[in-house]
Formats: C-alpha cells, sequence, structure tokens
C-alpha cells in the first residue's frame, strides 16, 4: 500500500503507477502524466482540466453566448428580421452562428440556430429548432430539439 502523503508538507510526490487509475475518484501518475477517473472515464489532470467535449455536450452549450470576440449581422426582409448571423469580423469570411426565423402572420413561430465550428463549417448534431405557441399575442411555451 502506498504511503500517505504528509498534509504539512509543501507538496506531495506520487509514485510512478505504471498504469491509469482504475477506481472513480483515483488520482495517479502514468509516467509524466498525471491522471485521475471519474465518471466519464480517465482524464489527465493538464490537458484535460474543465469539461471534456462529450461532457459538455450534456450542457446547453449550443445556447451559450458568444465569448470571442465577434460581429453580428441582420437581415431583414420589410421590417421582419429573417436572420441574425454572428461573424468572426465585420469582413464575415467565417459564421460562428445563425439564427433563421419563421413567421406566422406578425409573430415568430420558429426559430432555428445552427453553430459552427472554428473553421466555419456547420456543426452536425448542434443545430437547435425552438417551436413557439402563442396565446393571443403571448408566447406561452415553446419547445426545444437539438438536431
Amino acid at each position: 500500500m502506498a504511503r500517505t502523503p504528509d498534509p504539512i508538507g509543501d507538496s506531495v510526490e506520487l509514485p510512478d503507477g505504471g498504469s491509469d487509475p482504475t477506481i472513480v475518484g483515483e488520482i495517479r501518475r502514468n509516467g509524466t502524466d498525471i491522471k485521475a477517473l471519474d465518471g466519464l472515464g480517465v482524464f489527465n489532470l493538464r490537458s484535460g482540466s474543465g469539461l471534456s467535449l462529450g461532457s459538455h455536450r450534456t450542457v446547453d452549450q449550443l445556447v451559450h453566448n458568444i465569448a470571442e470576440t465577434s460581429f453580428d449581422e441582420f437581415l431583414y426582409t420589410g421590417a421582419r428580421v429573417d436572420s441574425a448571423i454572428t461573424w468572426t469580423t465585420p469582413a464575415k469570411t467565417q459564421k460562428i452562428r445563425e439564427e433563421l426565423y419563421t413567421y406566422t402572420g406578425n409573430k415568430v413561430t420558429t426559430i432555428v440556430t445552427k453553430q459552427y465550428d472554428g473553421a466555419g463549417v456547420l456543426i452536425v448534431g448542434e443545430t437547435m429548432t425552438e417551436v413557439l405557441v402563442y396565446s393571443g399575442n403571448q408566447v406561452t411555451s415553446y419547445t426545444r430539439t437539438v438536431t
């Protein structure tokens, strides 16, 4: 059994375990990497801090606000906004996100949001369709579907 680290000391040295951790909650040195095991699997503490791509998909990433510098363009038909496109720059060479609006009468009834990757290519599985339901002129509910 490994020694218990001294909680009063300045540092903890992990001996090389020679393999990845096998118990959820375990942290182990494997060669020059420090790895841990959680409910999603083994990850490197250096490169795996934060959420993994797989676990990030389980949170509302599509509806996160844009975190980088960007330029928003609004396209109209008459007085109606047909789409809102977020570009990386005013030169409009690379899309980040696009929202398309569908109307019934004067009410927006569908919003389709498309997310693009760092190369400006539509990400498969990152399109959200919102269907709005009205009572009179008030939205009473909406349903989201991600495809």
